[in-house]
């Protein structure tokens, strides 16, 4: 298995590199020294028939169609002896008519939009991959939504004996008449190359996709402005090869993204070339003397990420299950990184589009840092204190870390088959508890400086803006740090009707518990019952009168996967609010008094009439109430009316609550 530069910006690059392309016309010099394929498809998908690894995504979502096709002709090997700066030689003898020429029939998977008029005319055509013995493509799985997004067509392309022997197995029906070694007559053995035909193999196909073949036409219509050539790992270093030793012959690529392989790469080509790898590739130094940034090539280092990202297991995982087994590893650290680095894979793509149609060249990248004395040749990478490597770009989750992430792991004994992998996988090792709530203060603390950073990321130019704003909506979903203190809205003051609202995590199976404790025993907490809660905020009721500080914690349960069990993750509790009185209860009964001139129960005169108001009492738990409102008091007035007058008076506190009705009867004698 292996600037900047805004990306509306970008898109309007690729607009115009697609008018200079058509102007320029292909990439290719002499497109006769590649075989000519004859296409046929699509390939049908019947209820007991799909091509292997077919998406699970929802196309129509995105305006796509998935589909397969079958490419036949005849293919050479290659003279692979000389330097790397050097064309391999076409070897022109062996085969039925001793003339090189060996039978091959491959199978392609086309994923585009199914109105041509919709693609940007990128074609990104992946040399499948076959390390775990299957026909995967790797890059297409680090984040298969960003070319859905875009427009982009997708081609996986099966150019070696593992992948064509794991197809047969699948589906002999299907794939039982593919060959990429001229029906097992390509000889083999010590220092021979068992692939050997699979650069005409992968050439044909690029010259098919380019409009040069016979059959069908695999892209339904859509006319490519450009090739891009794709490959990961062990296919990465096929490509690599393709670039040195055969691309000068064929010249039918317009550029190459090329993921974690370290395979030297010639600097005197023109096809432009964008080489990123990991933590897993990166433990020693690759310096600019031996991995130049060139004119035509960008050398980039992701730090703290691993060769097989958890974002790439997570889209693959799914369907790899349904085809050929479900993935467990047992290794000695947690596996897999969750350094997101296929987002970078996103903006090289962008970036070769701009470049190749002669916009400005992609941004140089920090390399590493290394020790210089050290312990371990095999792993000399300057790390922190959390053990995150040093030097290189830097992630966001690298920056602002909340695990240590990094590319080495090992096969933990009595594992199975897949633990083999585990060198590939790195690990992610969450931090405590405790050194979390060191670094940041609460789930608001941490999103503020994740989103600083992932900012700086993308004016950095190795990520682009769009993956920025995913990578804060995933950090919004971090579980494992206490929310924000508590904000009130509805006054500090009332009746018992009020929200709470804090950051907390947006991780999908989040409860929330709410807490108080009077301010006469902040030490005693106890849960609140609560209207509601959703999105961080609490709705309150009725709730209990007194004084209180609230606080509030999160539980997240963490699905399972085929690596790890189900976990329940429970936060410390936030800070506390500020203080809330809780006052449903009004003023005592105001007390009237009268002066006059009064005779036998009868006033003789005017009678003046002060209402005296009483204070708020205390609330339940013996905290004082909001207070009489004085406004609610009426001011002294006279009563001159003769006969019975009857005065009813109630006073307020300082939220509306009523006092008892207070009520005299004044009688003026005639």
């Amino acid at each position: 298995m292996g600037s900047g530069r805004k990306f509306s910006a970008v898109v309007s690059t690729i607009a115009a590199s697609f008018f200079m392309l058509v102007m320029a016309g292909p990439a290719s010099a002499d497109l006769s020294q590649i075989p000519t394929a004859t296409v046929t498809g699509p390939i049908a998908v019947t209820a007991d028939s799909h091509p292997f690894l077919a998406t699970d995504i929802d196309l129509d979502k995105y305006g796509y169609v998935e589909n397969e096709y079958f490419l036949a002709g005849d293919a050479y090997r290659y003279d692979m002896t000389g330097a790397i700066d050097t064309p391999a030689a076409k070897i022109t003898t062996g085969g039925s008519a001793d003339d090189g020429k060996y039978p091959f029939k491959t199978r392609i998977v086309v994923r585009r939009p199914a109105n041509p008029a919709d693609a940007n005319g990128v074609v990104i055509a992946e040399w499948n991959n076959v390390t775990s013995t299957q026909d995967v493509e790797f890059n297409w799985f680090g984040d298969p939504y960003f070319l859905l997004k875009h427009g982009y067509t997708f081609v996986g392309v099966t150019a070696q004996n593992v992948g064509v022997a794991s197809l047969k197995a699948f589906d002999s029906d299907r794939y039982g008449t593919l060959t990429v070694n001229g029906n097992d007559t390509v000889p083999t053995g010590t220092g021979l190359d068992a692939d050997a035909l699979s650069y005409d193999v992968y050439s044909s196909v690029v010259k098919a996709l380019k409009g040069s073949r016979n059959g069908v036409d695999p892209l339904g219509g859509i006319t490519p402005s450009m090739v891009i050539a794709s490959g990961e790992s062990q296919s990465c270093g096929r490509l690599v090869t393709h670039y040195n030793r055969i691309e000068p012959i064929h010249e039918v690529v317009d550029a190459y993204l090329l993921t974690v392989c370290t395979s030297a790469l010639r600097g005197d080509r023109g096809e432009k070339a964008i080489r990123i790898i990991t933590e897993t590739e990166n433990r020693v130094p690759r310096t600019v003397a031996s991995d130049p940034d060139t004119g035509s090539i960008r050398h980039w280092e992701v730090a703290a990420a691993s060769h097989l990202p958890r974002v790439a297991f997570d889209n693959l995982n799914p369907v790899f299950s349904r085809d050929f087994a479900t993935v467990t590893a047992n290794c000695v650290k947690f596996p897999l990184s969750r350094i997101k680095w296929p987002y970078t894979q996103n903006a090289a793509i962008s970036d070769l589009v701009g470049w190749v149609g002669d916009d400005a060249a992609p941004p140089i990248a920090p390399r590493g840092e290394y020790q210089a004395s050290p312990p371990d040749m095999a792993n000399q990478l300057e790390r922190d204190e959390n053990g995150i490597a040093l030097g290189a770009i830097r992630y966001p989750d690298v920056t602002v870390p909340t695990a240590t992430n990094d590319g080495i792991n090992s096969a933990a004994p009595g594992g199975s088959i897949f633990s083999a992998f585990c060198g590939l996988f790195g690990s992610s090792v969450p931090f405590s508890p405790e050194l979390l709530h060191s670094l940041y203060t609460d789930q608001a603390d941490y999103l503020a400086q994740y989103s600083e950073a992932a900012d700086a990321l993308a004016d950095s130019g190795f990520i682009l803006p769009e993956d920025a704003d995913r990578l804060k909506g995933d950090s919004r979903e971090y579980a494992r740090l206490r929310p924000s203190l508590p904000s009130v809205i509805g006054g500090t003051s009332n009746k018992g009707g009020f929200q709470l609202v804090w950051v907390g995590t947006e991780a999908p199976d989040t409860t929330f518990e709410v807490q108080r404790a009077s301010t006469k025993k902040p030490n005693a907490w106890a849960k609140v019952k609560t209207k509601s809660v959703s999105d961080s905020t609490a709705t309150i009721a009725d709730a209990a009168q007194g004084t209180a500080y609230f606080r509030v914690n999160s539980a997240t349960v963490l699905p399972g996967t085929n690596i790890s069990e189900p976990e329940t993750v429970v936060t410390p509790f936030s800070e506390a609010s500020v203080a809330v009185k809780i006052d449903r209860t009004g003023p005592a009964k105001p007390k009237i008094v009268l002066k006059g001139h009064k005779v036998k129960g009868q006033f003789r005169g005017p009678v003046r009439v002060k209402v005296i108001g009483k204070p708020d009492g205390k609330l339940p738990d013996g905290t004082a109430g909001v207070g009489l409102n004085p406004k609610s008091v009426p001011k002294t007035r006279k009563v001159t009316r003769k006969g019975k007058t009857v005065i009813k008076i109630r006073t307020r506190d300082k939220l509306g609550n009523q006092s008892p009705v207070a009520k005299v009867v004044i009688r003026i004698r005639r």
